[in-house]
């Protein structure tokens, strides 16, 4: 297994708590990722994730197939 990384996205377009819950599920579901946590207040996402398997591209466009919207910081 490789070394995992860790990346912050600035998260756009939630309305709520269940916005980040649905961000957090479609990323713990993608290949690769380790850990997610996505915050409503502040309007960030954290992602660990293998760098082997996918990559912050990747994880972006997770976030956008879902209707939101992620920059990387």
């Amino acid at each position: 297994m490789s070394e995992t990384k860790t990346v912050r996205l600035a998260t756009t377009g939630m309305h709520c708590g269940s916005c980040a819950m649905l961000i957090d599920m479609t990323l713990e579901d993608a290949t690769g990722v380790r850990s997610v946590k996505t915050e409503y207040a502040s309007g960030t996402t954290e992602v660990t994730f293998d760098p082997e398997a996918i990559d912050i591209d990747g994880i972006v466009a997770a976030v956008r197939s879902i209707g939101y919207d992620a920059t990387a910081l």
